[in-house]
Parts: C-alpha cells; sequence; structure tokens
C-alpha cells in the first residue's frame, strides 16, 4: 500500500508565463525550517493539477536523472523539476505535449560574499569580467542569479552541475540569458526567469526550453572542454 502523503498546508502556487506554456510553480517554507522533499512538493503539484490525490502520483527518475511521472497513471505528459534550500522548498511543471521541452529550477541564499576561489571556479572569462566592478552586495546577488541559472540549466538538461559550469554561460544584462550552451553561441527556445517569492530572501531561477519551429539543426551542446 502506498503511505498518504502529509498535508502541505501553506504550500503557495502561481502560474508562470513561458515559451514553453503556463508553468505551474510551487512554494513551500517549512515552518521548523526543516524542508519538505522537493518530491513532496511535486506530488502535490502534479495532484493540484490533475485533481487527484497526492498519494496517487508515483515519481521516478528519467534515464538522465530528472524526476519523471511513473507510467500508466493515466497522466498527462508533464516535466517535473524541484529544489530546496534552507527552509524553502520550490517546484514547477509544465506540460509537454511535444519531444524537447525541458525544464530546471534552483534556489540558492547567501549572507557573505562569495569566496574568490568559488567565484574562479563558478564564473567563465565574461561573466567575472562583467561583475568585477559592482558593488560587493551587487556582486552576491548577481553570483547567486548565475549559480542557480547554470544549476537549472544542468536540471533542464540532465547535466550535472560541474559539466554546466563549463558548458553553459550566462548573461545578465540586459536581462538574464543564455550566452552559450556548449559550443553554440546564444541557442533559441531558452529562457531564463529570475523569481522572486513572497516570504524569502532566496534567489530563484526558473528555466524552460521550447524548441523553435522551422527546420531542425544538429545541436552543438558539445564541451569546449571535450567530450566527457
Amino acid at each position: 500500500m502506498t503511505p498518504a502523503v502529509p498535508a502541505l498546508i501553506g504550500a503557495r502556487h502561481r502560474r508562470v508565463a513561458s515559451p514553453a506554456g503556463p508553468v505551474d510553480l510551487w512554494w513551500y517554507i517549512a515552518p521548523r525550517g526543516r524542508p519538505v522533499p522537493g518530491r513532496v512538493l511535486l506530488r502535490h503539484a502534479v495532484a493540484a493539477r490533475q485533481a487527484r490525490p497526492a498519494e496517487t502520483v508515483t515519481l521516478v527518475r528519467d534515464p538522465l536523472g530528472r524526476p519523471a511521472l511513473a507510467p500508466e497513471q493515466n497522466l498527462p505528459p508533464l516535466r517535473l523539476t524541484a529544489a530546496h534550500c534552507g527552509p524553502v522548498t520550490v517546484a514547477a511543471l509544465v506540460a509537454a505535449p511535444r519531444d524537447g521541452i525541458r525544464i530546471g529550477i534552483d534556489i540558492e541564499h547567501l549572507v557573505s560574499p562569495p569566496p574568490p576561489e568559488l567565484l574562479r571556479y563558478v564564473l567563465r572569462p565574461g561573466e567575472a569580467t562583467a561583475s568585477a566592478d559592482r558593488p560587493e552586495n551587487i556582486r552576491r546577488e548577481e553570483f547567486l542569479t548565475l549559480w542557480t541559472a547554470k544549476e537549472a540549466m544542468a536540471k533542464a538538461l540532465g547535466w550535472s552541475l560541474l559539466r554546466a559550469l563549463v558548458d553553459v554561460e550566462v548573461t545578465l544584462r540586459p536581462r538574464l540569458s543564455l550566452a552559450r550552451l556548449g559550443y553554440e553561441p546564444a541557442p533559441r527556445g531558452w529562457q531564463l526567469l529570475p523569481l522572486n517569492l513572497p516570504g524569502t530572501p532566496h534567489t530563484i531561477t526558473l528555466v524552460t526550453h521550447h524548441p523553435p519551429s522551422g527546420p531542425r539543426r544538429e545541436n552543438t551542446w558539445t564541451s569546449p572542454a571535450g567530450p566527457r
């Protein structure tokens, strides 16, 4: 027998527009500081969307390690993602009626500035240059935006974070966007969306991908550092 899923009283929801279609965004702030697992919030998100009990929703991992719906549940195709930091858990889902739709989310929070060693490890040369002369508090915010964007991209693609730190390059101005993916500059179909949620100071980035229409071209998402 599948165990009952505890009610997430206080879980909040809003719908976010994206090129991939409307995204159901959920967040939950644990009252005692212990976050609920992302899979629990995802089950509630799917259940709310489909008007069915959360305990009837079963999640698995797809071949790339991303959360997915177990087959034979009489559910429509959905893409799922979740993350947590401290007491805050976030989850998002989007309908996936065609191949190539992807979604990823990440959440982070820093009280003090990131150490120089971490900056050198995370930032590509162009990203580091863009933030070099900014005030300390702005550099911290921009670092977190870059980090969450890269980790959300890793989740959307089913990559390791290490690969995303090398193969994903992000630009912050004039808006948050994808500057490079592997060898491909400014690939089409991606949206990187910073989010602000009530009741939390955390930095959150939602990533979606909708395959562009028109002739399909071979992607160049391979790594400049060589195959992995």
